[in-house]
């Protein structure tokens, strides 16, 4: 995850500060950072599950040092990007867990319960029958998820497909990875304080863009093009805004 852009001053850069940082290990740069009540909690550290409550900023280094010990004063410090109206982009990481399909026609595809109003979000077939095909969701309940009607599935995908589902813009409760906190993670349902602003595409035969259904419903053999998915973020429950609850 990097920052990418200021909702409110376009003009200027990410504000970075450095800022004392707490883990036994494991901070890596692009990680979400937040307060955590308790031990250490004058410190950024890793969120505390994947939903990342009381956000702070994202780490901008991979720091040598992290293990601070207040109760001695060794302080160690990393540059965290904290612009309270931030945008980060992050990729969807193919390699977690994606979501069974149980079943599918030609025009729609049935996944395990879902959140509501998924209408306007994208399936892309990550393995398994149908492989490489990226779809756009006309229409959602929160089990069946039908077509764009331009076009049907080229390949039907079955019961022994898995997609990466692709949140529709403005839908909220994105979840990021629960491992490095980095990347998003796809589930059926979320429950995170993240806001989706956009959605990316980008392959070896299509350029960095926003994913728009007319250029990129029913794509195919996107798995041997190294393709990959990202979203603008927003994250809401910010110690910056009122969504805040470390205060």
């Amino acid at each position: 995850m990097r920052w990418h852009y200021n909702l409110v001053y376009q003009g200027g850069g990410p504000l970075v500060r450095d800022s004392v940082i707490y883990a036994a290990s494991g901070l890596v740069g692009g990680e979400a950072m937040t307060l955590i009540n308790g031990a250490s909690q004058a410190c950024m550290q890793a969120p505390s599950g994947a939903t990342v409550p009381d956000f702070v900023g994202v780490l901008g280094e991979t720091p040598t040092n992290q293990a601070t010990a207040q109760t001695t004063g060794t302080l160690y410090f990393g540059k965290v990007i904290m612009n309270p109206d931030a945008i980060y982009i992050a990729e969807y990481d193919k390699s977690l867990t994606d979501v069974d399909v149980v079943s599918s026609t030609s025009t729609a595809t049935t996944l395990g319960t879902c959140d509501d109003n998924l209408d306007g979000s994208w399936l892309y077939v990550n393995s398994g029958t149908g492989i490489g095909q990226l779809a756009f969701i006309g229409e959602a309940t929160t089990t069946v998820f039908t077509l764009d009607t331009t076009n049907a599935w080229g390949t039907t995908p079955d019961s022994t497909s898995d997609v990466i589902l692709i949140r529709n813009v403005w839908a909220g409760n994105i979840d990021l990875d629960s491992t490095a906190y980095k990347s998003i993670q796809t589930d059926e349902d979320t429950t995170g304080l993240i806001l989706p602003l956009e959605n990316y595409i980008e392959s070896a035969t299509i350029p960095f863009g926003p994913m728009r259904p007319r250029q990129h419903h029913m794509k195919s053999g996107l798995n041997n093009d190294g393709v990959r998915f990202y979203s603008d973020l927003y994250f809401y429950a910010s110690i910056w805004n009122q969504g805040a609850r470390w205060f």
